[in-house]
């Protein structure tokens, strides 16, 4: 073994290099200290199974495999590692590898242990001039990493910098580092951080850095001193990861949970309204059976939302929902027929729950609870300059039912309240041969926002 290998064995980080067959071929001592191995045990014998717990070792094959065969990379995933008396340490993880046929054939590791991450960090800074090893941990590195000097010109500039910034080796070395990277709206904080580091401060936080097509990212930055032999302050080191994905994905949990809390409270303050007016016209088993049924509805309408993994409702399906979970006669006869449309979020809930309640009458009282009653529900959409949304729903050869003496929660439902959702109007009739109902909407009412 070289010298400059022997004494990457002694770096305060773990260092492993596994084959195909996840054997693990080398390992330093320090790794070793951490997995409390002994030194007679040979590496040889050991797999990354044996050192890894089941979950981390179901992660590595469903999700960093994958990655490594896919980009040859992955850095700052976090795995904890199984010691040899059974207890367990959480590192951080960054590794690269060779690949033969998109299938990996050598897998090198460099573990930093949480506890003792900025140590190495600085003990990295200390070396940076040492040896063959610290040239190929840094050109290796999956990170960015540049040396600067005490003028602020860059010196050194690895092939993971020129991959998250853009420039080149070539384009990158001689070149003020603020200029190149730090966008004008943040340059203060180039000499507060300067004041900082010189003080032997190691900085470690989010960030914003420019691309050389001018595009931000979001990184992570590890900034510390570099010294002359006579220990003078020269310059820094700066280690950049890209967390653009980790940040859009924070980001994306954000927006949901505040979608989710939006959400949560529009469906309990839904449920108040219906429990409130269902009450008061119904008591007992009959309030229990169709309370049930409109909470039974509101649930269709999620569904709907959940089945098309997005934030519209498709209409045909919405109908669907509600007459197939109403309608469980196969004898009553209904007909369906529109195009195809997406609903808004409000106006999909505000539709179902009327198509619901049109629906529960009718087959209470309506065309759908005589065997020779049809109903007809049909929608369209006018070619006009601003175009207009038309829903018509038709009872015939039913009971003659006379229109109601008064105004209860289905009657607001199918018509003020559906009205002031989707800015429309509402005609109702009530016929010898059944009950007429219309919807005309704009179709901008109805329809999901474009941005």
């Amino acid at each position: 073994m070289r010298g400059t290998e022997k004494e990457a064995l002694d770096w305060p980080c773990g260092l492993m290099i596994a084959d195909q067959s996840d054997h693990i071929v080398e390992m330093n001592t320090t790794m070793r200290h951490w997995l409390g191995l002994a030194d007679e045990v040979p590496v040889g014998s050991l797999q990354l199974s044996d050192i890894l717990p089941r979950a981390a070792r179901i992660y590595l094959e469903t999700h960093l495999r994958p990655l490594l065969i896919r980009k040859g990379s992955f850095s700052e995933v976090s795995l904890e590692f199984l010691c040899k008396d059974g207890t367990r340490f959480g590192a951080y993880v960054n590794a690269v590898t060779d690949t033969v046929d998109h299938q990996p054939m050598q897998i090198r590791f460099a573990i930093l242990r949480n506890d003792v991450r900025q140590s190495f960090e600085q003990e990295l800074v200390a070396r940076r001039r040492e040896g063959e090893v610290f040239t190929s941990l840094v050109r290796s590195s999956p990170h960015a990493i540049t040396r600067v000097d005490d003028s602020l010109i860059i010196r050194s500039w690895n092939p993971a910098a020129e991959d998250l910034f853009g420039y080149t080796h070539e384009e990158a070395i001689g070149q003020r580092f603020d200029n190149l990277l730090i966008p004008s709206d943040t340059m203060d904080e180039v000499s507060v951080n300067l004041a900082r580091v010189r003080a032997g401060d190691v900085l470690r936080e989010e960030t914003i850095r420019r691309h050389k097509s001018g595009q931000l990212i979001a990184v992570e930055k590890s900034i510390a001193a570099t010294r002359s032999a006579t220990d003078e302050f020269d310059g820094f080191v700066a280690i950049y990861s890209d967390i653009t994905a980790r940040k859009a994905s924070e980001a994306q949990v954000q927006t949901l949970l505040r979608e989710i809390n939006h959400r949560s409270k529009n469906l309990l303050s839904v449920v108040q309204v219906i429990a409130q007016q269902t009450g008061r016209r119904h008591e007992g088993e009959e309030f229990r059976k169709l309370f049930s049924q409109r909470l039974a509805s509101l649930a269709a309408n999620q569904d709907s939302l959940i089945d098309g993994h997005r934030t519209d409702h498709d209409l045909g399906r919405l109908v669907s929902a509600q007459f197939a979970h109403l309608a469980q006669d196969d004898c009553l006869a209904f007909s369906i027929s529109g195009p195809a449309l997406a609903l808004n979020e409000a106006a999909a809930q505000a539709i179902g729950m009327a198509i619901f309640e049109l629906v529960t009458n009718a087959v209470k009282y309506g065309a759908l609870s005589v065997e020779a009653g049809t109903v007809s529900l049909t929608w369209s959409i006018t070619k006009e300059l601003n175009p207009l949304f038309e829903m018509i729903w038709q009872e015939q050869g039913g009971p003659d039912v006379p229109a109601p003496s008064g105004m209860g929660f289905g009657s607001k439902v199918t018509g003020p309240i559906l009205e002031s959702v989707v800015s429309g109007t509402v005609e109702r009739t009530y016929r010898t041969e059944g009950l007429y109902w219309r919807l005309t909407a704009p179709l901008e009412g109805v329809s999901p926002k474009t941005t």
